[in-house]
C-alpha cells in the first residue's frame, strides 16, 4: 500500500487504539473521544488530512454544542486536538507520514487558571438530591471530597485498598505512576465499612445500581445532581479541589497537601496554600 493512502480511521483501529491500549493507562479516554475524531475523517486518507481540514475541525466542534444544548468547552476541544496530534506522531513513527498536520494548526488559548470548589453554602444543596437514580452519588461525593482522589482512583478503588487498621487507603493506578496513602476519616471510614462488608478483596468498591459490576463513570449523573441542586459550573475534578481547598484551610502545608493529592509538583499545590491567605486577607478588610 502506497505511504499515507490508508484511511484515517482505519488507521486508528489497526494500529492506534491498540498501542494505547498497551503503552497508556489512560487508553479508555482516547477510546471515548476516538469517535468523534473517526466520524469527521472517516473517509480521509492520512495523507489527505491537511492544517486546512483540521482547522475545520477544530471550528466545527468550537460551534456545536454538548448533548446537554450548552457550549463546548475549549479543553474539551483542546483535548481533542491532541489526540488527533498524538495520532499522526505514531503514524510518523510507523512511517505512513512524513509530517503531523496537526503542528500546522494553532492551539486553543485555555485559561489554565480555572479555581472552582464546593462552597460551604453548597454541600447541604448538592447531598440533599442524591435519591432515587442519584442515590450511587451519596457514597461516592463524600468520598471525593473526603479523600481528594481522582475520579479514575476512585472507581478503581478495590476492598484490598482499604487498610481499616490504619485507616488509610492506598491509592494506585495513578496518574504520576506513585502510589500513596490517604487518611480516611469518620465519615469515609464508615461507607467504606458499609461498601466493603460482604465484599471480597478483589471486587471494586463502588459499583453501578445498574448491572452491579465496575462503575465507569459518573459524569452524566453528577451533571443532573448540580442541576437538580442549583449549583453550577462545578465539574466532578473540583470535588478534588474542594479537599485541597479545606486542606489549606485548616493551616496544612503545601508539601503534605501535595502529597496527599498526589501531586508531582508542589507548585500545583500552591492555590490551596495561598486560598488560605486570600480568605484571610478579605476577614481582614471586614474587620478594618
Amino acid at each position: 500500500m502506497e505511504v499515507g493512502t490508508e484511511r484515517f480511521a482505519d488507521f486508528v483501529d489497526r494500529v492506534y487504539l491498540p498501542w494505547a491500549k498497551a503503552n497508556k493507562r489512560s487508553w479508555k479516554d482516547d477510546q471515548y473521544k476516538l469517535p468523534v475524531l473517526k466520524t469527521f475523517f472517516h473517509n480521509t486518507s492520512l495523507r489527505d488530512v491537511t492544517p486546512f481540514s483540521i482547522e475545520r475541525f477544530k471550528q466545527t466542534r468550537l460551534n456545536t454544542p454538548t448533548k446537554y444544548k450548552t457550549r463546548r468547552s475549549l479543553a474539551t476541544v483542546s483535548l481533542e486536538m491532541a489526540l488527533l496530534s498524538r495520532i499522526f506522531s505514531l503514524a510518523m513513527d510507523f512511517k505512513e507520514v512524513e509530517t503531523n498536520p496537526c503542528l500546522k494548526v494553532a492551539k486553543l488559548r485555555l485559561d489554565n487558571q480555572r479555581y472552582r470548589y464546593l462552597m460551604p453554602e453548597e454541600e447541604p444543596r448538592l447531598r440533599a438530591v442524591l435519591t432515587g437514580q442519584r442515590a450511587h452519588l451519596a457514597d461516592l461525593i463524600p468520598v471525593a471530597i473526603g479523600t481528594g482522589l481522582r475520579k479514575n482512583e476512585l472507581l478503581m478503588l478495590r476492598v484490598k485498598h482499604i487498610d481499616f487498621p490504619r485507616d488509610l487507603i492506598l491509592v494506585t493506578g495513578t496518574k504520576t505512576r506513585k502510589n500513596r496513602e490517604v487518611p480516611m476519616n469518620s465519615e469515609v471510614r464508615g461507607i467504606m465499612l458499609r461498601l466493603c462488608r460482604s465484599k471480597s478483596v478483589e471486587d471494586c468498591v463502588f459499583v453501578s445500581p445498574k448491572t452491579g459490576k465496575h462503575l465507569t463513570d459518573v459524569k452524566r449523573a453528577f451533571h443532573g445532581a448540580c442541576a437538580a441542586a442549583k449549583i453550577h459550573g462545578l465539574i466532578w475534578h473540583d470535588l478534588r479541589a474542594t479537599f485541597g481547598t479545606r486542606l489549606g484551610e485548616a493551616g496544612f502545608d503545601a508539601f503534605t497537601i501535595a502529597a496527599l493529592m498526589g501531586h508531582s509538583n508542589v507548585r500545583t499545590t500552591q492555590r490551596y496554600v495561598g486560598r488560605l491567605s486570600e480568605i484571610s486577607a478579605k476577614l481582614f478588610k471586614q474587620r478594618c
